[in-house]
């Protein structure tokens, strides 16, 4: 083998390891793993698999061995009929988007809850993956299967490329006009950044700028146009679709032309200018998410699920003290190996006596439900429910509820104020400490927007043609009244809200712009409040922190780490 063949092998079995890291993180992420318990109870939830008073406990073991087998254990009442992932890997395109479509059509939890016509997304889509097919043009069969699964306005409906998107994405936005927009409260929408260089900034345009039109459209009716598909966090919500849509207008193939009519540089009345996409490396889209308060770029990398955080944190958890003594705890995800640290940065806050703390979840890709329910512990005075937790049976065709969770105060509970923050990137199990902390009345959600809308139980389903792992939630969280919760519905209104809004308005976002990170900034100013109106929390003696134990890799994620591995191998 030569020196280069045997780095390209390097380099795939590389990506072969990164697929199971990813798909496991992905499982993570959509809060496919369901609660298990220390106790059943027949009376509270009869059939269960499990009923978890406490969700803290397993966590506190630190055994996560242990704690895998009690989550296998939770499927028990489905077990006998649950079936592998289906690989459809072998058949026609056409034939696999069919069997996927029946599939999903059987099993997606929110087929009523977002009123999904699944027989009008058929009459729509096969015909284009038909054609893509006669073709073998592999961007047209991807970006079909992009459109079919973006029609449902679900976080937790995406798919997982593993062999790359055959430039489909590339030739739909690889150009930049120079610009990115914000739609403000107010409902202008302005320039907020200009790139060094660009054919905008030689004709004077500058962020403050407004934009009333674009290619002859009133602005509102071209974003409302635009198509959302190459969101990388696919959104759920109203908000959190205008908001992308709004990112996205301004990115088109290389070579397009927009018309851009806008007031600029003092001249009173607008003007229309005339831009041309040029490739930027996806420039603008990176310096458009003001929402996490610094530049990502979250659309033009290769790995969709992994990528992200780097630019974030390259920590588990983020803890720091802010001005005023406040602590900060930044949050990613909600799997085992998150909580001692989690625990041992409350337990210095609770033993400084912090005089508030700034929970931030705004990317936060979801996990384990029991996690997320734990974390609220620590800041509940009294047992709140979390949830009831559902999948489908296919023995029944029914969706059969398997758990109950609730979040218990713990020993060294916080009492102070307690401000979180939270984006549209704030998805899956994400969404379940700020749904308590509403549902508590404890401390304040503060930022520009709410959180993702997407609280299923989700897996990956399906692989297509082409290794495209296909996701859909088979369960979902209910509330006390078996009722779905925080998943948006047909209206896509749903998420968890912010209590406090940060305001959008020009001089926000050219603080943003500027590296400021704002909602912080107003999380801390509510806290300052707070402790001018005797909102101080109470001198608290932290008990003595357990050392944390080694812990070893759970049961169930070796076990789905080396089918995903064996699946994706049998392609070599």
């Amino acid at each position: 083998m030569s020196a280069s063949a045997g780095s390209r092998e390097n380099y795939r079995m590389k990506n072969l390891c990164n697929l199971a890291f990813v798909v496991i993180l992905f499982l993570f992420m959509a809060g496919c793993v369901l609660p298990s318990a220390a106790a059943t109870d027949p009376a509270g939830c009869p059939g269960c698999g499990m009923v978890w008073k406490d969700t803290c406990i397993p966590f506190e073991k630190n055994n996560e061995s242990a704690y895998n087998e009690e989550l296998i254990a939770a499927f028990a009442p489905v077990a006998a009929n649950q079936t592998p992932t289906a690989d459809y890997r072998n058949i026609s395109w056409t034939r696999a988007f069919l069997a996927f479509h029946n599939d999903i059509k059987e099993r997606y939890a929110f087929t009523r809850q977002r009123s999904v016509d699944f027989d009008s997304l058929n009459a729509t889509y096969t015909p284009l993956i038909a054609a893509a097919e006669k073709k073998q043009d592999k961007a047209a069969y991807y970006r079909a299967i992009r459109q079919y699964l973006y029609s449902i306005p679900d976080g937790h409906v995406v798919v997982l490329p593993t062999e790359g998107e055959f430039g489909a994405k590339y030739a739909d936005i690889g150009g930049g006009y120079g610009i990115t927009m914000t739609l403000l409260d107010s409902d202008d929408v302005i320039v907020s950044y200009v790139a060094n260089g660009s054919a905008a900034e030689k004709i004077g345009i500058k962020p403050g700028d407004k934009i009333t039109g674009w290619n002859g459209k009133e602005i509102h009716d071209a974003i409302n146009a635009t198509s959302y598909i190459w969101a990388v966090k696919k959104p759920s919500t109203h908000e959190g679709i205008l908001l992308q849509q709004t990112r996205l207008l301004a990115r088109d193939p290389v070579g397009s032309q927009a018309s851009v009519k806008i007031t600029y540089g003092g001249i009173p009345h607008p003007r229309t200018l005339n831009l041309t996409a040029y490739d930027d490396a996806y420039d603008t889209l990176s310096k458009s998410t003001i929402y996490l308060g610094k530049p990502v770029n979250d659309i033009g990398a290769d790995n969709i699920l992994t990528y992200f955080l780097p630019q974030i944190s390259n920590d588990t958890v983020t803890y720091r003290t802010l001005p005023g003594g406040y602590s900060y705890i930044g949050i990613y995800k909600e799997s085992y190996e998150v909580y001692q640290p989690f625990r041992a940065a409350m337990l210095d806050a609770v033993t400084n006596n912090s005089p508030g703390i700034v929970i931030d979840l705004r990317y936060n890709n979801g996990g384990d439900d029991n996690l997320a329910a734990c974390y609220a512990g620590w800041f509940v005075d009294k047992p709140v429910f979390y949830e009831y937790g559902t999948t489908y049976d296919r023995g029944s065709r029914k969706f059969t509820i398997l758990t109950e969770a609730w979040a218990q105060p713990q020993v060294n509970a916080y009492h102070g104020p307690v401000a979180v923050l939270v984006s549209p990137d704030t998805i899956s199990s994400g969404e379940g400490l700020p749904m308590i902390f509403t549902r508590s009345g404890r401390g304040k959600i503060i930022s520009w927007y709410g959180t993702n809308g997407a609280f299923g139980m989700n897996n990956v389903q399906g692989i297509l043609p082409l290794g495209m792992y296909v996701f859909f939630p088979n369960g979902a969280s209910l509330d006390e009244t078996r009722a779905i919760q925080v998943d948006s519905n047909a209206t896509l209104s749903g998420g968890i809200s912010p209590q406090i809004r940060v305001p959008l308005n020009e001089s926000t976002v050219a603080r943003a712009m500027a590296g400021e990170d704002v909602q912080l900034t107003y999380a801390m100013e509510w806290l300052d409040e707070q402790q001018a109106t005797g909102q101080a929390p109470p001198v608290v003696t932290a008990t003595t922190a357990t050392p944390a134990q080694k812990a070893t890799p759970g049961i169930a994620m070796v076990i789905i780490a080396v089918g995903i591995l064996a699946v994706v191998r049998q392609k070599r």
